[in-house]
């Protein structure tokens, strides 16, 4: 059975595992090579792409895809890019853990 996977950066890795995803980290300058490395793998069904990590998924992995169907590739915007640095994603983030586990977790 295909699998999910999110390809992103550490930080936002985080409340990605918290909500049960299986994530990839990556840094933009290695992130084209690990998402090339994902689609061969053969496992994923759909690989959701961090927007800070590689703009155009499609684009990047189109060599990688010739003759394949999956996985499906879906950018999703960085939590910087749609909240804005700062208050905006940790309060995204505390709003997320607590809607999925039930209270707040605070790490410092």
């Amino acid at each position: 059975m295909p699998k999910l996977l999110v390809l992103t950066d550490a930080e936002t890795a985080i409340g990605y595992r918290l909500a049960g995803v299986e994530v990839r980290e990556s840094v933009p300058s290695e992130a084209v090579h690990a998402l090339e490395e994902i689609i061969h793998s053969d496992e994923y069904g759909l690989v959701v792409v961090d927007e800070g990590l590689i703009h155009d998924p499609a684009k990047a992995g189109e060599r990688a895809m010739r003759g394949r169907d999956l996985p499906v590739l879906l950018s999703v915007p960085s939590l910087g890019a749609a909240f804005g640095e700062g208050d905006d994603a940790v309060t995204y983030m505390k709003d997320l853990v607590r809607s999925a586990i039930g209270f707040d977790i605070k790490l410092e």
